[in-house]
């Protein structure tokens, strides 16, 4: 299962901690977002191991990069990632202000520069998915190894 359609993030989980970062839209954002991930490490390392920890801050600079690639960059909009720390999960989520977009995680095609972005989203992360409510969201899920 990839994506939990209409499931609230409150449905039966308890938010044990998170953290929100903000980033203007520039080519560095995803360098700042994985800087801001290392300096935050404590609040999740405890529950997610080395190999997730490296998913977590792949996807989430991903999606930092897609949202500057593909959101409405203009710094009065900074992006917005926010880490959760759940009871059975560690949830991300980047929020830009663009349009939003259609879910079709495609492979990049050989020889091109990007776009891999969702495709990776799509084979490592447990859930994923997006809302759009004014603003446009990506969100992505890493189930907690023997969570409760």
């Amino acid at each position: 299962m990839r994506d939990a359609p209409g499931c609230s993030l409150a449905d039966s989980q308890t938010m044990e901690r998170s953290f929100l970062h903000t980033f203007k839209p520039h080519a560095r954002a995803a360098a700042k977002a994985r800087a801001a991930l290392e300096a935050s490490l404590d609040l999740f390392s405890d529950v997610l191991d080395e190999q997730r920890l490296d998913d977590l801050r792949l996807l989430t600079s991903e999606l930092v990069s897609n949202s500057v690639r593909h959101g409405a960059s203009v710094p009065e909009h900074p992006i917005r990632v926010r880490v959760s720390v759940m009871d059975t999960k560690v949830r991300v989520s980047v929020v830009d202000s663009g349009p939003g977009f259609e879910r079709s995680p495609q492979p990049a095609k050989p020889g091109v520069d990007g776009g891999w972005g969702l495709f990776l989203v799509e084979r490592l992360a447990d859930r994923w998915g997006t809302d759009g409510d004014g603003a446009t969201t990506v969100w992505f899920e890493l189930d907690r190894p023997n969570a409760r």
